[in-house]
């Protein structure tokens, strides 16, 4: 019996061209599943104005059946939040829409976007070795992926980084305006997975203003946050920290213990107060000295 004997290379060619090949299929094949349950959903008048075939077809498969295009248009604008008269010329009825016309830049966008999807998944990712928990190399079909989803979120626009948006509206406004608009995007996006709203996010956003030198704000970031993280042993290290760079001795060692009280065995915490107390016990600070900083 003869065994082909495979080059890493070219194995790695191979996953390389699967992989291509499995992110054109994923858009059409792996949703041609519900595709007719897509068209049923569409209102009769809707459908009435969808063609049978298509022209100027440029980047999908020229061979793609009704169903299978409908359900990837529908992936698409349900990914960014959109109808279909974002990208096609027409009313929002789709009442004598030219699906071929190429006149707005946002179907031009989503072509190049659609490029830029195809080369990640077909040359990037599927050419990187995929293991599961250390088991043998998996094929190709199981690696890592991205969509349309994966930036967007059901939005237009792709969401920013949490951090950077609020530390705009402390810049701006002030860390009480920004806790409101952590706030009320919370209550909004919550469960939607555009934003990341752990404390992390917001202990990130009070350490970036400390680590200027705006104690100030970084206190009052870490203080509105006690709404949402208020059990939090970590905020109140943080909030610690915070006060110690600040040169507040007796505020770092009242946030330290107000971790502990949360939990006792929260190592951070015990460590920084231990330090704290040693370093005061041995040598009284004086005012203008420079303190080491608890570790």
């Amino acid at each position: 019996m003869n065994e082909a004997v495979h080059h890493p290379g070219t194995r790695r060619s191979e996953r390389r061209l699967a992989g291509r090949k499995n992110a054109e299929r994923s858009i059409a094949g792996a949703l041609a599943v519900g595709a007719l349950a897509v068209v049923l959903a569409l209102s009769p008048a809707a459908r009435a104005q969808i063609p049978d075939e298509f022209t100027n077809l440029k980047l999908l498969d020229e061979e793609i059946t009704k169903p299978e295009l409908i359900a990837v248009m529908r992936s698409w604008t349900l990914s960014l939040g959109v109808r279909c008269n974002h990208c096609h010329v027409g009313p929002d009825n789709l009442q004598g829409a030219d699906f071929a016309s190429d006149e707005k830049p946002t179907k031009r966008t989503a072509r190049r976007m659609f490029e830029m999807i195809r080369t990640i998944n077909g040359d990037h990712l599927a050419s990187l070795p995929v293991h599961e928990s250390g088991a043998e190399e998996q094929p190709a079909r199981e690696a890592q992926s991205i969509s349309c989803y994966t930036c967007h979120r059901g939005q237009e626009l792709p969401p920013r980084d949490l951090v950077d948006l609020l530390a705009e509206k402390v810049r701006a406004s002030g860390p009480g305006a920004a806790i409101n608009e952590y706030r009320r995007l919370r209550d909004e996006h919550r469960d939607a997975g555009r934003y990341d709203f752990r404390e992390e996010s917001l202990s990130r956003l009070a350490r970036g203003f400390a680590e200027t030198g705006d104690f100030e704000s970084a206190l009052a970031i870490l203080d509105g946050a006690k709404e949402f993280f208020g059990d939090s042993p970590s905020l109140y290290f943080s909030e610690g920290m915070t006060r110690f760079s600040q040169k507040d001795l007796d505020g770092a060692r009242a946030s330290f213990e107000e971790a502990l009280a949360r939990d006792a065995e929260f190592v951070p915490a015990k460590r920084a107060l231990g330090q704290l107390e040693a370093m005061i016990e041995k040598a009284p600070v004086q005012e203008g000295a420079a303190e080491k900083e608890p570790r």
